[in-house]
């Protein structure tokens, strides 16, 4: 340690000292207090209120809050019996962060749920919106899955619906399904209960992708199984043929029987058109003798 850190912790050990000597808690606050006041530091007088009896907490908790040390309110809001927990709570939500207002709220008994709730909200953070939906006691669950579902993040949208009791299912994986994407269809479909699980199927249909539509089919519960079988029956299908074609060239001699064919009908054709061009031609310069 060095500078005033090292200057805090010399201070709490002579304390220390002082109190495993026998020196009364009444003698220490009578001599020491204000000044460990007048130093206006968070870290000391949330030591000392905690470790000397007799402390007067409205006084040392002003220097905490006046610090604006968001660690250190968290600690006194809930560590002191008595604390002012909405002037601690105050000085969280101008931190503005979102992990000291999802921590006030979580664990600080008398917290201002909704507003360190909506600071979450305004941050438009993921984690935290789920986090805080999940572990905090009256968190607006709507609220904090509408942020999800604004951030348009996928895994998040499918984690929220998943494990948040009170999610709209329905509107996060809207957002699964507007995005087209293939495997977070399948895995809403498949995990997420009250899932529109046609809808999810739909794009996998709509996608021709045999293996999703195969683990589709084989995997989600109320699956339109035909749909989806008939799809791979489809791409079957068409494979076969591409297969048939490209394969059965040169086999037993085909490719020379249908080439020798080709050739055939179009000799044929050639001599049909010659004859027609040659009568047509006759027709037009024959003597008048012969036509009467």
């Amino acid at each position: 340690m060095n500078g005033y850190n090292d200057k805090e912790f010399q201070i709490e050990k002579m304390i220390e000292n002082l109190i495993n000597s026998g020196v009364s808690d009444q003698l220490i606050i009578s001599r020491f207090e204000s000044k460990i006041l007048n130093l206006k530091n968070p870290e000391l007088s949330y030591w000392f209120v905690r470790n000397i009896k007799g402390a007067d907490i409205r006084a040392h908790e002003q220097v905490v809050i006046n610090s604006e040390d968001s660690y250190f309110n968290y600690l006194f809001a809930k560590d002191i019996k008595k604390s002012d927990a909405r002037s601690h709570g105050h000085v969280i939500l101008n931190d503005g962060t979102s992990y000291w207002n999802y921590k006030f709220a979580r664990d600080i008994k008398r917290a201002d749920e909704k507003a360190h709730g909506q600071v979450i909200i305004n941050n438009g953070d993921t984690r935290w919106n789920l986090l805080f939906a999940k572990h905090v006691k009256g968190a607006d669950v709507r609220a904090h899955g509408q942020a999800i579902i604004n951030s348009g993040d996928l895994e998040w949208n499918y984690y929220f619906a998943r494990y948040i009791e009170g999610a709209d299912v329905k509107a996060h994986g809207q957002v699964i399904i507007n995005s087209g994407d293939l495997e977070w269809n399948y895995k809403f479909a498949k995990d997420i209960i009250g899932a529109d699980v046609r809808a999810h199927g739909r794009v996998i249909i709509n996608s021709g992708d045999p293996e999703w539509n195969e683990l589709f089919a084989s995997n989600v519960k109320g699956a339109d199984v035909r749909s989806h079988t008939q799809i791979i029956m489809d791409i079957n299908y068409r494979e076969l043929n591409y297969k048939f074609v490209r394969d059965i060239k040169g086999t037993y001699g085909i490719d020379k029987d249908v080439d020798l064919h080709n050739q055939i009908e179009s000799e044929l054709e050639s001599l049909d058109n010659y004859l027609d061009d040659a009568v047509a031609s006759s027709e037009k310069y024959a003597p008048k003798s012969m036509t009467k």
